[in-house]
């Protein structure tokens, strides 16, 4: 599917619902050229499922080549947070959506080094594509910092500056105390501290966007009524078995939004500011619902892992100081809405 006018991305995902359309979406679309996976199973996902699961699905797309896939750490940078058991169970098994099995293997290669690889063998600059917590990608840059100059944009889902947070879900978090955060920075915020603070050029595809282009019953109709292709069956099944979600008006396509504008940059309208990311350290762990305590007591550079204020973790604010990001205010959401359904039913 793609032309001599694509460009080359590595997708960054946890493999949660709608990072499912977003890999399809960016392994179809004629303006990307997908050179790699790395699964982020610091969030939804857990590493060997995230590897298989997207192994699978590039095979629905019937994709001339093995794109390499590969995870990163199981936990994030620092703090004790998880996303909940349930989410993670339905991202391991695709909703209960029955797919063929991987027909390949994952590379042997942690997720940080599998980025490094593709940009260093790349000719033209990478775009970088995250749509889970920045575990993997705040790795890579501390391990590869030369690589910085060799990736033309970073867009990242996670965060909000304006719109309310959407860590309170009911029938799952009701009693989170975090009122303003985005979950994806939220998982792991001193990893969003990392990114956010390079010299990236980065887009920012937060809730202030996102919660334009929600999953309506319309929507789904008129693409069921569409879907004829493996990787479109796929999604429509996909929708039939999450329709509580649709109906619970908690359903967006936070990633596919974010995998629409790596490819079409008009589609973020952006305020760009510098960000700080709110992170605040506490002596024991004060919401356990979202902690899991069973993670290493010792972080990924050998410190002490520490808890996190879950009132406060993964906030962002506007700053005065540091990178400026693009942070993306509004989009045309019928546009997004119609490239997403065109490239998987055609």
């Amino acid at each position: 599917m793609n032309n001599a006018a694509a460009s080359p991305v590595i997708l960054d995902t946890d493999m949660g619902i709608d990072d499912w359309f977003a890999l399809l979406y960016l392994a179809k679309s004629p303006s990307a050229e997908l050179k790699a996976i790395t699964i982020a199973c610091s969030g939804e996902t857990h590493c060997t499922t995230g590897e298989n699961n997207a192994i699978s699905l590039l095979s629905l797309v019937k994709t001339q080549k093995q794109i390499p896939v590969a995870s990163g750490d199981a936990y994030p940078l620092d703090g004790y947070f998880v996303f909940p058991a349930a989410w993670r169970k339905d991202a391991d098994t695709l909703s209960g959506v029955t797919i063929p099995p991987p027909t390949y293997k994952p590379v042997a290669l942690p997720a940080k080094q599998l980025i490094h690889q593709q940009i260093s063998h790349s000719i033209e600059s990478v775009t970088i594509v995250a749509v889970g917590p920045l575990t993997n990608i705040a790795q890579w840059l501390l391990a590869y910092p030369e690589d910085v100059n060799h990736v033309s944009r970073l867009v990242i889902i996670g965060g909000t500056l304006d719109a309310k947070g959407n860590i309170i879900v009911p029938g799952f978090t009701d009693k989170h105390p975090g009122k303003s955060a985005e979950w994806n920075f939220y998982i792991d915020p001193l990893a969003a501290r990392f990114v956010l603070d390079s010299s990236l050029h980065i887009e920012l595809v937060g809730l202030d966007v996102t919660n334009h282009v929600k999953v309506s019953r319309e929507y789904v109709s008129h693409f069921r009524h569409l879907a004829k292709t493996p990787e479109a069956l796929f999604a429509e099944q996909v929708y039939i078995r999450n329709q509580w979600f649709i109906d619970s008006g908690e359903y967006y396509f936070w990633d596919v939004l974010a995998a629409i504008i790596s490819t079409h940059s008009e589609l973020c309208i952006p305020e760009s500011t510098a960000l700080t990311v709110k992170l605040d350290y506490l002596a024991s762990p004060n919401y356990l619902a979202s902690s899991d305590l069973s993670m290493p007591a010792t972080r990924w550079d050998g410190k002490p892992r520490s808890h996190l204020a879950a009132a406060t973790a993964g906030t962002i604010r506007r700053g005065s100081r540091g990178n400026k990001v693009d942070v993306c205010m509004r989009t045309n959401a019928n546009r997004a809405f119609e490239l997403l359904t065109n490239t998987l039913t055609k």
